[in-house]
């Protein structure tokens, strides 16, 4: 028979290690203190647009360099994205809702942004941010295509962090597309939660999944834009979305 004093010790336990994890989509203490801002508030499309924004001119810094041993070349190279044939159905009124003509669904379920049904595309930020940290869960299967955009001049263009295993011309999960690959393979863990870290700081360009630095990359295309999440009607979840400004 378990004890009394075992149970006691035990539930302790389980209070003082949820106390180490912050609740979805809400800043913590420190990091309130620190300076981060909710992206995301759990409820609402506030702040995002799925609208297809105009093509901005290409570029959005003075001129242009690339790491050593680093691959080169245009924002998306080599081919068409790959888009998938098995989106999401909407389940809540908003991704249900008409939309503007090309404009992407997004549900709003148990805490997450949810993309769904037809057709592909991005939920954009309507504010633009120069130099900072960016924090994003997301959640998806094995065989997906998506990726988390930076510094994307008007909502279109910017640095594509990728979330796809066999991207054709080799900008796997974790590298920049166009910009950057990644020296090793990284994997994300389907079907569970992960977390990418990105800093953009001038032309410094950093990339962490799960802990792992996957890029460390000097490119000076896009200076400041939006932040965008990429639909390509492969389901997939995001979540948690916080900024933190680098002031210099």
């Amino acid at each position: 028979m378990v004890s009394m004093k075992v149970l006691l010790a035990g539930s302790l336990l389980l209070i003082s290690t949820a106390g180490l994890f912050g609740a979805d989509n809400v800043l913590t203490p420190e990091e309130k203190a620190a300076g981060w801002v909710l992206l995301f508030d759990g409820q609402s499309l506030n702040g995002w647009t799925s609208a297809n924004p105009q093509a901005p001119a290409r570029g959005g810094g003075a001129g242009r360099s690339a790491a050593p041993g680093k691959s080169s070349g245009s924002p998306q190279p080599g081919s068409a994205p790959a888009i998938g044939s098995h989106p999401r159905t909407c389940s809540t009124p908003q991704g249900q809702a008409a939309a503007v003509q090309g404009a992407s669904h997004w549900d709003v379920v148990a805490g997450t942004l949810s993309p769904c049904g037809d057709p592909a595309g991005y939920l954009t930020s309507k504010a633009s941010y120069k130099d900072f940290v960016l924090k994003v869960d997301f959640r998806t299967g094995e065989d997906t295509n998506s990726g988390v955009f930076i510094r994307s001049p008007n909502g279109a263009g910017g640095y594509e962090v990728q979330i796809w295993k066999a991207q054709p011309a080799g900008y796997n999960t974790g590298s920049i597309v166009g910009t950057a690959r990644t020296d090793g393979e990284f994997k994300f863990v389907a079907d569970q939660w992960n977390h990418y870290e990105i800093t953009a700081d001038g032309d410094r360009l950093v990339v962490v999944l799960n802990g792992t630095r996957t890029l460390d990359v000097r490119d000076a295309r896009f200076s400041e834009g939006c932040i965008r999440l990429q639909y390509q009607k492969y389901p997939i979840e995001f979540k948690n979305l916080k900024l933190l400004a680098i002031r210099h």
